[in-house]
């Protein structure tokens, strides 16, 4: 009996420790990235439907790798990560106003499309480029 409640003891702490360890690595992350600075100011509801999962980008210093969820409208970019990922990291709808420098850029790892947003440069996939020169022109 006593056995039984120990592993139900070491399980609980592990749960709560596991816990506290991923939301402090999740803020983290959105904090170093420039996320939160980004979210201070673009901060929205996150897209139902309308929108590409499993994006591999970057922002800032940190790499998004197949976590990112992106969506575009009149109104701008959205971009959200996965639901496992989601604390620190609200839903951002970046005006396309507010995209600065957009260019494509290659690397050994690939060609990836970047931006700035006050002075957080964000990088995606370049398969998205012309969907994002297509809003950009018909915006701005």
């Amino acid at each position: 009996m006593k056995d039984a409640l120990f592993m139900v003891e070491i399980l609980a702490g592990f749960i709560v420790v596991f816990s506290i360890l991923w939301s402090g690595i999740c803020f983290l992350i959105a904090w170093v990235s420039g996320w939160r600075h980004l979210a201070s100011l673009y901060q929205t509801t996150p897209l139902k439907e309308g929108f590409y999962t499993g994006i591999y980008g970057r922002i800032g210093l940190a790499n998004y790798n197949g976590v990112l969820r992106l969506g575009f409208s009149e109104k701008g970019m959205y971009l959200h990560v996965m639901p496992l990922f989601k604390l620190g990291h609200d839903a951002l709808l970046i005006p396309w106003s507010e995209l600065k420098n957009v260019q494509q850029s290659n690397s050994i790892f690939g060609n990836y499309v970047k931006c700035k947003v006050d002075g957080v440069t964000i990088s995606l996939p370049y398969k998205h480029f012309g969907t994002l020169q297509s809003y950009l022109s018909a915006y701005t």
